[in-house]
């Protein structure tokens, strides 16, 4: 989204909780979100406002998956509860804690996070229970529950969106994360997704002979990708480890076996590379012996097969090699870190995140096996390059026969370390564009020296030696 119609409304969380205006008559609107509101154009009111709990650097920690940033922004607002409880909501999705996050987003949903005895309680409609409702539905998305995330986008439209719109100036009132998509039927109409079969850890081999070439978009070779049961039939899938929901060819959507529900106008993934189509409910999927049940699928512009975090996550433990990918409830991970899952707010994007070191500095990268790393190791997006990055920068094009796809590029090389393990001189290219979400992408380099082990039930991750 274009900057212009990007704006935190921290001062209006803070400030809504403490308003003292609110006496005898309680409006049904907070005065302070319509004050701040009225400062906004009908256009940008149209495209969609972005209500942020905290600040920017709170917001970069949930993206980044990054809860020492979560930390580091909460503790500089020390003593201001909401920021605190935001803060807790936040590292529990960084985790994927899903259950525990919508816990205390329910307690939100009820009280706005105020005392009962609060002198000056807010109204029905505020900031902050905008701010819970949205952070709510994104987790129900990323957690492939589409039943509850619809329910949530229509309380949103039918209960904030009215009171909103009826006054004067804010007719076009709407929230870009609400407005990411919508179903076009019921959502109680929705089967759950489920699986079956992780009871028991199984592997199923890796294969390189497929490619990534997407119109308009990326190629990629040298990529892993597994056979997968899609309705009976058995297609390749890419372990698409940074993006939130699975993808598959507009053409599958007309199988009998497939049930569109709604529309995506929004899904991007750590390459920034943006996507919209039909939501579609898929009947079965196998992977290996485990049973996928009504699974959640963009329908869009991909010629291949993809998972998506949201399919990913419901394996229970995974164990990633050069060879397969091993998964199951009884795998023993022992990892003792925390697992590091960057998303966005309303769910249309999400990843696995690894600290590294880098030329002597340790960041969150993210962990992207659709990323071709045969050339260079490490892939940074940045928004901007500086006067002198531009001066060593050169224009690249991904695909020859494609002269719209163009980006200024420069590589850099430095001496890559994780976990204390020595990777040697590796090479990074950094591209400008302007639509990324400034990510640092590493992909099958990261299994160099070790194995990736993702515990998605206590969401922890780690990386161990190869023996």
């Amino acid at each position: 989204m274009p900057k212009k119609y990007r704006f935190l409304l921290y001062p209006l969380l803070l400030n809504s909780v403490l308003l003292s205006e609110l006496k005898a008559d309680k409006p049904l609107v907070s005065p302070k979100l319509i004050e701040i509101l009225k400062q906004q154009t009908p256009e940008t009111l149209k495209n969609g406002i972005e209500i942020r709990p905290g600040d920017e650097e709170m917001q970069r920690g949930v993206l980044e998956g990054d809860d020492l940033l979560i930390d580091k922004a909460a503790n500089a607002l020390k003593g201001n509860n909401l920021v605190s409880q935001y803060a807790k909501i936040d590292k529990l999705r960084v985790k994927g804690d899903y259950q525990n996050a919508n816990k205390l987003l329910d307690i939100c949903g009820k009280t706005f996070f105020q005392k009962p005895d609060d002198p000056n309680p807010l109204p029905p409609v505020s900031g902050v229970g905008m701010t819970c409702q949205q952070i709510l539905a994104g987790n129900y998305f990323l957690d492939g529950n589409l039943k509850n995330w619809g329910k949530i986008l229509h309380f949103v439209r039918n209960v904030y969106y009215p009171p909103i719109r009826k006054i004067s100036g804010l007719e076009q009132f709407s929230l870009t994360d609400i407005e990411m998509g919508r179903l076009s039927v019921s959502p109680d109409s929705i089967p759950p997704f489920t699986i079956t079969g992780i009871d028991h850890q199984q592997s199923i081999p890796l294969q390189y002979n497929v490619q990534i070439k997407e119109d308009h978009r990326r190629f990629a070779e040298n990529i892993p990708s597994a056979m997968v049961s899609l309705n009976g039939k058995e297609v390749p899938f890419f372990l698409e480890t940074g993006a939130a929901i699975g993808k598959l060819p507009k053409a599958l959507s007309h199988s009998p076996h497939v049930h569109i529900i709604g529309h995506l106008d929004r899904s991007t993934n750590a390459a920034s590379e943006f996507f919209s189509g039909d939501l579609g409910i898929v009947d079965e999927l196998k992977i290996g012996k485990a049973v996928l049940k009504n699974v959640p699928f963009l329908f869009t512009d991909v010629s291949q097969a993809y998972l998506g975090l949201m399919i990913l996550q419901k394996l229970g433990k995974i164990k990633i090699d050069k060879q397969q990918m091993t998964f199951g409830k009884d795998i023993n991970c022992n990892c003792q870190q925390d697992i590091h899952l960057g998303s966005a707010l309303g769910g249309d994007f999400q990843s696995v995140q690894y600290p590294i070191t880098w030329q002597g500095h340790t960041r969150l990268v993210v962990v992207n096996f659709t990323q071709d790393d045969t050339v260079y190791n490490l892939t940074t997006y940045k928004s901007e390059f500086t006067p002198q990055e531009k001066k060593q920068s050169f224009e690249e094009r991904p695909d020859q026969n494609n002269k719209e796809l163009k980006f200024s590029v420069y590589f850099k090389k430095g001496n890559l370390f994780v976990d204390n393990m020595d990777y040697g001189q590796k090479k990074e290219i950094v591209i400008e564009d302007s639509r990324s979400r400034l990510a640092t992408i590493i992909g099958l380099s990261i299994l160099e020296k070790a194995d990736l082990y993702l515990d998605f039930i206590n969401h922890k991750a780690c990386l161990k030696s190869i023996q």
